[in-house]
């Protein structure tokens, strides 16, 4: 085993630590939910109350930008939203690393993202859906304008991926280095024996857990984000008027 920014590096022949991560995650996920499930009742506990609230919160969210169709997309949601979140507060746990603090992942879920509601789209509209690649009608003699609007919403499309990757990639690893660079410096506190060291490191024993908090903030929004943008992408590409 190696250390790694707020983590483990777990060698396991040729398994990759963030897949390895994004498996404990997925069991993690499975876990509370077939407990959930289990204690389902008329009078929710804690742990069905917040899995309803979660629920809730992304159907409600699918309801308001895409309309009468959304619950087609409610799995699609769902599950970008608690993997997203799940991953993100992973790495607040000492030994683990969260996986979308690894561009493959994070990349990964934008292309996903990217595939289907192009998919999506072109399934619903046919050919119609490349229409809006063109811009709004405009007469003849403005045609090299319509390709001009072409080009750009052509590079604006496939930019989407590519920021939607990147955005998540950037906070979540930034919150890894900065609670790994802080961990390093509390082990200081405790194995060095001079005073002066001791004093300097105190600052950043102090200030930890303020950045846990800081972190599970930050892995919040960040699955909030993703999952706003993905819903109106579909929304976007299914036409929706909402």
């Amino acid at each position: 085993m190696g250390l790694v920014p707020e983590g483990i590096e777990y060698h396991l022949g040729s398994l990759p630590t963030p897949l390895l991560m994004t498996w404990v995650a997925w069991a993690v996920i499975a876990g509370v939910s077939i407990t959930a499930a289990k204690r389902a009742c008329l009078v929710p506990g804690k742990l069905q109350l917040t899995c309803e609230m979660c629920l809730g919160y992304v159907y409600r969210l699918s309801d308001e930008m895409i309309g009468p169709a959304a619950p087609r997309y409610y799995p699609l949601f769902l599950g970008i939203f608690i993997s997203i979140l799940v991953s993100n507060l992973l790495g607040l746990i000492p030994g683990f690393v969260s996986p979308t603090s690894d561009p493959n992942t994070t990349f990964a879920l934008s292309i996903l993202v990217f595939l289907y509601y192009n998919i999506e789209g072109v399934r619903r509209k046919g050919i119609d859906y490349f229409r809006h690649f063109f811009g709004p009608p405009l007469p003849w003699y403005l045609f090299p304008v319509r390709i001009l609007l072409f080009i750009i919403e052509t590079i604006s499309s496939f930019a989407r991926p590519f920021s939607l990757g990147f955005r998540l990639f950037c906070n979540i690893f930034a919150k890894e280095m900065l609670l790994g660079f802080l961990a390093v410096l509390v082990l200081s506190f405790f194995l060095s024996p001079g005073l002066m060291v001791k004093t300097l490191t105190l600052a950043p024993l102090m200030l930890r857990p303020a950045i846990i908090l800081l972190g599970l903030f930050i892995g919040i929004i960040q699955a909030l984000i993703f999952l706003l943008l993905s819903i109106s992408y579909v929304a976007g590409a299914i036409g929706t008027e909402e």
